[in-house]
């Protein structure tokens, strides 16, 4: 059932951005052989690709961001296997996600080919640890933030294998850290105030804790 939020990705009214919703909104609902997943003709991983200044003027709203760390010479992690339970066909078209992925492009090139029947998916050739990135598609106005690794651990230091990670997971935090009903006084200690109790803030002893275990 649909929750009542309108997701979208529209354009402003100059036309300067990329107008994804054109096609995405006339078209039929289409179907995989199953008949259990949405499907669209086979799509150029160039057409579905976001330049910074092109994400930034495409109001972006509801969607899913994948923040994914990987590089050309990363094995494959099968992104498919994420996305397609967001296409399932008992949601109805209007009421898919959009799905916006920053990483590397080259890596992409090797997963696009299990993706490029998906509908509504975007790519930024970007960053995760790039707040400028991040801003480009509105990370504030996400419905789900998900953060993946295809990066092989280092075998010398596995205590750092999920550094990345971590550090974008409060790089993320510290972005999207406004709390309007934090009443506290300006001169309470860190570890006493509202923000750090439930976890939107954090300390350097803290995050040296998590980069430990």
């Amino acid at each position: 059932p649909s929750s009542g939020r309108r997701n979208s990705m529209s354009i402003p009214p100059d036309g300067r951005g990329v107008d994804f919703t054109k096609d995405f909104e006339q078209q039929d609902m289409k179907y995989d052989s199953t008949g259990m997943f949405h499907w669209c003709p086979a799509r150029n991983l160039d057409e579905c690709v976001l330049e910074r200044h092109q994400a930034a003027m495409t109001v972006l709203n509801g969607h899913v961001v994948v923040c994914l760390f990987a590089d050309r010479d990363s094995p494959l992690i099968g992104l498919r296997n994420f996305i397609m339970p967001l296409r399932a066909s008992n949601f109805h078209y209007h009421e898919l996600k959009h799905v916006v992925i920053v990483g590397d492009l080259d890596y992409l090139r090797k997963e696009w080919k299990t993706l490029y029947n998906l509908p509504k998916i975007s790519i930024l050739n970007g960053s995760p640890l790039s707040r400028a990135d991040l801003r480009a598609v509105n990370i504030n106005l996400c419905d789900m933030c998900v953060i993946i690794s295809a990066r092989v651990p280092n075998t010398e230091d596995t205590t750092l294998a999920d550094k990345e990670a971590i550090l974008a997971s409060l790089n993320i935090k510290a972005m999207q850290f406004l709390d309007q009903d934090d009443d506290d006084d300006p001169d309470t200690e860190l570890y006493l105030t509202q923000p750090f109790a439930c976890g939107t803030a954090f300390a350097i002893s803290v995050l040296d804790s998590l980069m430990s275990t």
